[in-house]
């Protein structure tokens, strides 16, 4: 039978405790966490890596061969490049890190006061710092349509849409009706509750209008309300969640980003 501390060895908090000094070394130090990040970015000679950490090749050398010795970095072709798998899985991870700590420290009144639970799957959680190359678009007194105004903006330059619907309006319905008469493809994701109300009027109507087009489609998701509500084009990505207090749509702000990494989370 497992002992005890057999049993807590298998948790984090023994593994950190047993070999806290290499996290410790690794993650307390600001010059082997630029290092690593850098060569993330690509391979780099004794030169650059100084250029880098602003440092001397006497600061920096010890630091690189400590990297060496634990097989995350090592030297080829007059050049240092991280080690496949163990130094490029640990130089993605401390990157995942540092996008998802920023985006959440950017704006932390949207990320504490939003339902994010409502995310489908653990990935999209998981991978939530691609968005850290973003902002928040907000209504205020002085323009109370900010946020739709910024909606129709994404979709005036799109050439192919992607949306996950929590809600639906006329003029949501009417720009991307518009988009799809000019042969831009769109797709939606809709729950049962929202595409029942797209089979009444005045919403029928208006899909009946682009019916035969075979570039539009609408899927029904066979489960409660989806929480969000996420446009992606082929330049801009718009994310919006419920709120945490009553879990109705927040209309009020959206998260925009057009970064290649926020469109692929998307």
């Amino acid at each position: 039978m497992m002992s005890y501390i057999e049993g807590y060895m298998d948790t984090l908090g023994g593994i950190f405790n047993t070999y806290q000094d290499g996290i410790q070394k690794l993650f307390r130090s600001r010059l082997l966490l630029q290092i690593m990040i850098s060569l993330g970015e690509g391979d780099k000679t004794l030169t650059e890596i100084r250029g880098v950490t602003d440092t001397t090749s006497q600061t920096i050398l010890p630091k690189i061969r400590y990297l060496e010795e634990v097989h995350y970095i090592r030297y080829d072709d007059d050049a240092y490049h991280l080690t496949p798998p163990q130094g490029n899985v640990i130089s993605s991870q401390i990157q995942d890190h540092i996008r998802t700590a920023y985006l959440f420290c950017k704006n932390p009144k949207f990320w504490s006061s939003h339902y994010l639970e409502a995310l489908p799957a653990p990935p999209f959680l998981r991978d939530i710092g691609d968005l850290y190359h973003s902002g928040i678009v907000e209504t205020f007194n002085t323009n109370i349509l900010s946020v739709l105004e910024c909606f129709y903006d994404m979709l005036e330059h799109a050439e192919r849409i992607h949306v996950i619907s929590s809600f639906m309006s006329q003029s949501h319905a009417d720009a991307l009706i518009a988009k799809v008469k000019k042969g831009v493809p769109v797709e939606m994701v809709v729950n049962t509750e929202i595409a029942e109300e797209l089979r009444k009027e005045p919403f029928l109507s208006k899909i009946k209008e682009i019916a035969a087009y075979t570039h539009f489609r609408v899927y029904v998701a066979p489960m409660p309300p989806l929480f969000i509500g996420l446009t992606v084009t082929d330049l801009t990505l718009s994310f919006g969640l419920c709120r945490n207090d009553d879990f109705k749509y927040d209309m009020s702000c959206d998260l925009i980003s057009t970064d290649s990494l926020a469109l692929a989370w998307g």
